[in-house]
């Protein structure tokens, strides 16, 4: 019993290390080229998780294999610290910082019929409750309804508007808006954009982004809470939502070098805020914040998890800004405001 016992912890070991390796490689090979390979990197996490179980189980049997795992999550550092925040202790925010908010919020809308006088309510809650954090100098949202980010605008004191004049993204910001407009995607479905913000001397541009999205979170939620194991149904289901991602990713990472290649030509230099629908162990995400730095990389602590869904701990949501800002602070606030938790970050030149 003890050698058929043994022998199955070290099978699973060489599992989990491989796919964990393969997870390493996600960032660096286009979907277009291997799209499974991108399942890998947003396995990510749980590989994370299997690594750690499986060190204390070696380490309780005095074990070498302990030190196989550790050595694989000392060769993904640089993935483990975009799951989860290091920086410990209190962050000082100056108080000319730049405070930037990122934040879908589809989840307010998901099949809700509401009479206005309802929808106040949950207008005056949802600035209520960013009042209560850091005071914001420009908020972007996604997914979300015209008539919604106008009033907000006025609500939470951010009285300058960029949108596309169509329901989807949003600037709301304390500054002048100069100019803007939408980025050159293809694909109609999500709204994606960009507006240059004059900040005293200094003209900043930012990017409100919301990337292709799987479109699977109904049926994901469906296979988790209803379709039982053991029935063919249920494995045709999870093959149909393993397509519909792997197709997605191709087209996010078309989407993430357009907006790199933008980026790269700005004249300004940038904030990227929003849903990138791709976690930081894939490539969307490695093009999207190329030369960029990532806020919760740099000052964020504890885990990461943006997104409230049927799927635990993916990060989904960021901001990203150019390396001549300083990162003072960056927050998840962790609520249940929507299906996505926002993302707060501090700047400063």
């Amino acid at each position: 019993m003890q050698y058929l016992l043994r022998h199955a912890l070290q099978l699973a070991s060489a599992v989990v290390i491989s796919l964990t390796f393969l997870a390493y490689l996600a960032p660096f090979v286009s979907p277009a080229l291997f799209r499974w390979l991108a399942f890998f990197g947003t396995a990510f996490p749980w590989l994370l998780l299997a690594n750690i179980v499986l060190i204390g189980v070696w380490v309780f049997r005095l074990h070498r294999y302990a030190l196989y795992h550790a050595g694989m999550l000392l060769l993904g550092w640089n993935h483990l610290t975009a799951f989860i925040g290091v920086n410990a202790g209190r962050h000082e925010v100056p108080a000319e910082a730049f405070v930037v908010g990122s934040h879908n919020v589809g989840g307010l809308f998901r099949g809700i019929h509401l009479e206005p006088e309802e929808w106040d309510g949950i207008m005056a809650s949802y600035a209520r409750f960013w009042g209560e954090q850091s005071k914001l100098d420009v908020l972007c949202v996604q997914e979300t309804g015209r008539k919604f980010f106008l009033k907000l605008g006025s609500r939470m004191e951010l009285p300058y508007i960029f949108e596309l004049g169509r329901s989807g993204t949003a600037i709301l910001s304390r500054y002048p808006v100069l100019r803007g407009g939408p980025l050159p995607f293809e694909e109609e479905e999500n709204t994606s954009m960009w507006a240059d913000l004059q900040v005293g001397q200094r003209v900043i541009r930012v990017y409100n982004v919301h990337l292709h999205s799987n479109r699977v979170t109904y049926a994901t939620e469906r296979i988790v809470k209803e379709a039982p194991i053991d029935r063919k149904d249920t494995w045709k289901e999870v093959g149909r939502v393993v397509r519909k991602v792997g197709g997605a990713t191709a087209v996010r990472a078309r989407q993430a070098k357009i907006l790199r290649d933008l980026i790269a030509a700005s004249p300004h230099p940038v904030i990227v805020c929003g849903d990138l629908n791709d976690t930081p162990t894939s490539y969307v995400y490695a093009q999207a914040s190329d030369g960029l730095k990532d806020t919760f990389r740099e000052r964020g602590f504890g885990l990461g998890t943006t997104f409230a869904g049927a799927i635990p701990f993916l990060r989904i949501d960021y901001i990203l800004c150019d390396p001549a800002f300083k990162v003072y602070q960056c927050r998840v606030l962790h609520n249940n405001l929507s299906d996505h938790y926002p993302v707060v970050a501090a700047l400063g030149f």
